[in-house]
């Protein structure tokens, strides 16, 4: 399925306008939602403002030690109980409405006003007795009780009850007349509320855009299907088909692609287009390349038979002189250019004379190839070139090299071998003198031919002292 997915362009396109499309609809959530909450705590604190005022005006701030003495048992405070109670009734957001007074020597609020969850003429015992009763300041607000008392600012803050309730609290200072802190006006919005009015907004917008996205989305993967991915699919379902073994499975290729015939005039049509185009002219200039590829190999193989008869001696399979004068050059750069494990070896041919004044050229001839053999199946790796009638030069590297001892020993002991037979006809009796050569600072390739050379002669010397020669 993965590697479906990673070869399919179609599937890839459509599920990237799938995700952009979500990316597109939560970042747009995400940024109402912000929007939405923070317009909702500005109204919240907007109204806040507005009640505190209120409260403000209707509190008496030279008669705050009375109302904590006597608070119920007074009219005026009643007074401003229903009046508080009315406000709360205006603005039913509101959660919490209560007048404390904040000590920022020794950081406490003390209750003056706390309104219950409705106003009685006959309030229970317990709300009498929070009247007067301090508490401790808690987080967020101790860090602003100097701002509070000071009647600098009003402190708006997010607070979390004991009960897990959330709160948008703000806290409003009341000044006496000569402008000094009596006490503060508080406000609690339930964050609860703004979150599930934010809730039901947020659902009714992803229900919105949840509507609109699957049209746009299923418009737009429809159309890029038709126009792109599915074109394209047809494209590269032709080509997976494709056969290149010969010139007419070529053809049918170009036929096979032309038969999608597509018309699209954007940039797919001319996609489609250039590529018959490009591989109508590749199938013409392979056919041209291999009809000249063809000619090249013929023409090189006769160059090749040409090559071989030059430079090959007419009798034996070894290469003549005018292929040592030429490899005698190569030999001679290696030599510059650092080559030192080489080594020459001339073989002249013992009593060719005698086998042909005897037996004639014919069986002269076959002598000299008998002779070639030996040489031929003792050294296996070296190029062997004939110098004359009866003359061959090796020329020894790698293997050879490393095996030259071994393998002069082996070529002398055959040629002694097969001359020492006296079962066999005089022309099946091979022999040949050899001598040997390895390189020495300063050589050139001929100075090692030199001194093979002078070794084989030296050798010679010896088996016509031994053996005597028709020569």
């Amino acid at each position: 399925m993965i590697d479906k997915f990673k070869k399919s362009l179609s599937l890839q396109i459509s599920l990237i306008s799938i995700l952009s499309y979500l990316a597109l609809a939560l970042i747009t959530v995400f940024i109402v939602h912000m929007r939405f909450e923070d317009r909702m705590i500005k109204d919240y604190t907007r109204m806040a403002e507005g009640v505190t005022n209120l409260m403000a005006a209707a509190y008496d701030t030279e008669r705050t030690e009375e109302y904590i003495e006597r608070n119920y048992s007074m009219p005026e405070y009643n007074d401003i109980l229903k009046y508080y109670y009315s406000l709360k009734e205006n603005y039913p957001d509101i959660y919490y409405m209560y007048i404390y007074k904040f000590d920022p020597v020794d950081p406490h609020a003390t209750v003056i006003i706390d309104l219950d969850e409705e106003y009685t003429d006959d309030p229970p015992e317990e709300s009498i007795e929070w009247i007067g009763d301090t508490y401790d300041v808690d987080p967020p607000f101790d860090s602003d009780i100097y701002l509070m008392t000071t009647g600098k600012q009003a402190a708006v803050h997010n607070v979390k009850t004991e009960d897990g309730e959330y709160l948008l609290s703000y806290v409003r200072p009341i000044l006496d007349k000569d402008g000094n802190y009596a006490c503060s006006a508080c406000v609690d919005f339930s964050m609860n509320h703004i979150h599930q009015q934010d809730r039901e907004f947020i659902y009714q917008l992803i229900s919105i855009l949840a509507v609109f996205l699957l049209l746009i989305l299923g418009g737009n993967i429809y159309y890029i299907r038709n126009k792109v991915t599915h074109p394209l699919d047809r494209i590269s379902s032709c080509i997976d088909s494709f056969v290149y073994e010969t010139e007419a499975s070529r053809f049918q290729n170009v036929q096979r692609l032309e038969a999608l015939d597509f018309r699209q005039e954007d940039e797919i049509g001319v996609l489609y287009n250039s590529f018959v185009s490009n591989l109508k002219e590749s199938l013409y200039y392979m056919s041209n390349f291999n009809k000249a590829k063809d000619e090249i190999v013929e023409k090189e193989n006769e160059i090749e038979k040409i090559s071989q008869k030059t430079y090959t001696d007419g009798l034996t399979p070894a290469k003549n002189k005018a292929a040592y004068l030429d490899d005698e050059i190569v030999y001679d750069i290696k030599i510059k250019n650092g080559l030192k494990d080489i080594a020459t070896v001339m073989v002249d041919i013992n009593n060719l004379k005698y086998v042909n004044d005897t037996f004639g050229h014919d069986v002269g001839d076959k002598y000299i190839l008998g002779c070639y053999d030996i040489i031929q199946d003792t050294y296996k790796n070296s190029p062997i070139y004939r110098m004359g009638g009866d003359e061959f030069l090796l020329v020894l590297t790698e293997k050879d090299y490393e095996d030259r001892d071994q393998l002069f020993e082996d070529i002398t002991t055959k040629y002694q071998q097969c001359y020492d037979n006296e079962e066999k006809e005089p022309y099946e009796r091979y022999s040949a003198s050899v001598g040997m050569a390895v390189y020495n600072d300063g050589d050139e390739f001929r100075d090692i031919i030199k001194r093979a050379d002078k070794h084989m002669y030296e050798r010679k010397m010896i088996f016509k002292n031994e053996h005597g020669s028709y020569r």
